[in-house]
């Protein structure tokens, strides 16, 4: 069986687990969506967004395939 809710941390200290089933509630996300449509940064901040893409598109591009 599938189980999500989880959350993978890897830094210079390692990598760590974390369970997060029933602790994490979804406030966030539902503000993450009205700030689309009504063009605001109260979730988060436009330059915020912007950072957190690019840190993903760096780490993509330098990741490799250890299988």
């Amino acid at each position: 069986m599938q189980q999500g809710d989880h959350v993978y941390i890897v830094d210079a200290q390692g990598a760590r687990h974390i369970n997060v089933a029933g602790t994490v509630g979804f406030p966030y996300f539902a503000h993450l969506v009205l700030d689309c449509l009504h063009r605001t940064e109260n979730a988060m901040t436009q330059a915020h967004a912007f950072k957190a893409a690019e840190l993903c598109l760096r780490a993509q591009a330098g990741a490799r395939r250890l299988a």
